[in-house]
């Protein structure tokens, strides 16, 4: 990446994301070297970034300072009256939307022209490269999924907007423009036909009540229909490769230099999800050294591939 290029490398996470994966996170600090790598969270987050990562290369910034959570939960939970029954509200639920609250919000307290926003359960594979060393574009990172409610709520916030490419734009990670961020929060702002003042609360209210718990918005994917109409051929599009449900394969505190390096020649990632465990018929497979000295890792996985289910996420090669 071209060295003209400093920018912000958000990490949203919890504090049982971090540990999950603390041991690996210098290697996030390895693979992105353009400016300051900060942690956000709640101040648990920043207990923990103290205590185990070099000051030096890690920083932190309480959610709240950004967006108040308390906020954004009361409304979800006002969302959800008529369907909760008195019960209350997880703050988990809220929790997904909230993260990309964040993400958005970063744009008006970001000093650089760009940042980019990490997955706090994810390693990088190798250096991360967002910009095209040719053209200097940006990248949109591009995988192979689709989920119908964002486009719903994006058609509603964004009135004429619906999903305009093949691919997805939802990766493991974003760069961001502030500019353009800030445009799109604007335009949102400005849809006089939702209920609310802040783009947070117009996203909320956008969805209907049965189905917010249903993942309803992605920041990614509303970003990147928005720019790609509004700022025409301003992104490079990029196919990316993440080794997706890592956990159900490596074992965090077991995976080795030699398994990065390996994984590192189709993918640019790996992700520990919460919840996943090595299954017995996957230990000593992709581990395994004599399996890798004959398979690539993206040989192994497509044929491990074969047997997920049909609600489990499929990496999908462009060629």
């Amino acid at each position: 990446m071209s060295d003209k290029h400093v920018f912000d490398t958000l990490i949203v996470t919890t504090p049982d994301d971090f540990r999950r994966v603390s041991i690996h996170l210098p290697r996030i600090s390895a693979n992105i070297t353009n400016g300051r790598l900060i942690f956000i969270g709640r101040s648990e987050v920043g207990s923990l970034v103290r205590d185990n990562l070099d000051s030096s290369k890690f920083s932190f910034i309480n959610e709240n300072e950004i967006v108040p959570f308390d906020d954004v939960h009361a409304l979800f939970c006002k969302r959800l009256e008529s369907i909760a029954q008195g019960q209350e509200i997880p703050r988990r639920l809220t929790g997904w939307y909230y993260q990309q609250f964040l993400k958005m919000k970063y744009a008006y307290i970001c000093d650089n022209e760009y940042y980019m926003t990490w997955d706090g359960d994810t390693i990088p594979c190798k250096k991360v490269e967002m910009f095209d060393p040719i053209t200097d574009q940006p990248y949109f990172d591009l995988k192979h999924e689709h989920h119908k409610p964002y486009f719903e709520t994006l058609s509603v916030i964004l009135p004429g907007m619906s999903k305009i490419i093949e691919q997805s734009f939802i990766s493991e990670h974003m760069i961001f423009k502030c500019e353009f961020m800030k445009e799109l929060v604007d335009a949102i702002e400005g849809n006089t036909n939702i209920e609310g003042t802040l783009f947070w609360e117009k996203i909320l209210n956008a969805i209907p009540p049965e189905d917010i718990q249903n993942s309803a918005f992605s920041e990614f994917e509303t970003y990147g229909t928005f720019v790609s109409l509004r700022h025409v051929n301003f992104y490079k599009p990029h196919e990316w490769h993440s080794f997706r449900y890592g956990a159900s394969f490596f074992d965090p505190k077991k995976i080795s230099d030699s398994d990065y390096e390996w994984l590192s020649k189709d993918f640019g990632a790996i992700t520990f999800e919460k919840n996943q465990t090595v299954r017995e018929d996957h230990k000593n497979l992709f581990d395994n050294k004599e399996y890798q000295s004959k398979l690539s890792a993206r040989q192994m996985l497509e044929i491990a591939q074969e047997d997920f289910e049909g609600d489990s996420y499929i990496e999908k090669w462009g060629e």
